[in-house]
């Protein structure tokens, strides 16, 4: 695992705060950097150490960042236990690291360590880092858990199988979460974006892909809800489900072309 030193950090006690995985680059950075601005504090998470410090530099509202390699899920549990010691107001999580090899299973060089790469940042780590980190969520009077998936874990595309199953798998779990919190404090929901311009979808999509602030300003306005929703999804996206509805098979044939 990469270092678990926080780069910097402040000693301000938030009334809301909350950490973002995946926030070197793309959704992640947006998504921290908004919530910044609109007067949360954000611990972010990511890879790249640069990166991180530059974002940090951005907005004092960062409080804190931290290098992780999230496949490496066995560390996760103590990663979190020292995160809520150092942190005691945390009580929001926005699950948006992800792995994605846009290829078919059968191109070669892909094997078992891609897979295992896909599947344990993209759903076993937000799994264990929600079960880390859910006792101290309980303890809130109120917290929030978001796990960003994709408009491709309800609808899945022909390339990119195995994140395809990750994130409908994370879309699954998330239901399953939801439903077990039913009645406490802790809220859960679901971001779906379409195709986001970010590293990760370089080359793809052209002009139809959405910039990372759009969708981080949709999740922003989902939170301030009163009631925010289960799924909140973003974009083209949003027709989706009412497509499924009206014609599921010829939907889906779409996508697997």
């Amino acid at each position: 695992m990469h270092s678990n030193t926080y780069l910097c950090t402040s000693a301000a006690r938030p009334t809301q705060l909350w950490l973002v995985t995946g926030a070197s680059s793309g959704l992640g950075r947006a998504i921290a950097l908004q919530l910044a601005e609109s007067g949360q504090q954000v611990i972010a998470w990511g890879r790249d150490a640069a990166r991180l410090a530059d974002l940090q530099a951005s907005h004092p509202s960062i409080v804190a960042t931290a290098r992780h390699d999230l496949g490496r899920i066995g560390d996760l549990e103590q990663v979190g236990l020292d995160t809520v010691r150092q942190w005691p107001g945390l009580n929001g999580i926005v699950h948006c690291a992800g792995i994605q090899h846009e290829l078919l299973l059968e191109t070669p060089g892909y094997g078992a360590a891609d897979i295992e790469a896909e599947l344990l940042v993209n759903l076993a780590a937000p799994i264990e880092l929600t079960r880390a980190l859910l006792p101290h969520l309980q303890r809130q009077a109120s917290a929030h858990i978001v796990f960003v998936t994709s408009a491709l874990a309800h609808v899945p595309k022909r390339r990119s199988a195995t994140y395809n199953a990750s994130k409908a798998g994370l879309s699954a779990f998330a239901c399953s979460l939801r439903a077990q919190l039913r009645g406490k404090r802790v809220k859960v929901s679901e971001l779906i974006p379409p195709l986001v311009d970010t590293p990760m979808t370089a080359g793809r999509g052209g002009k139809h892909k959405l910039a990372p602030a759009v969708v981080a300003r949709s999740l922003l306005r989902a939170l301030r809800s009163r009631r925010p929703p289960a799924q909140i999804w973003v974009g083209p996206a949003r027709w989706l489900p009412w497509l499924l509805r009206l014609a599921p098979t010829t939907i889906k044939q779409v996508f697997l072309r």
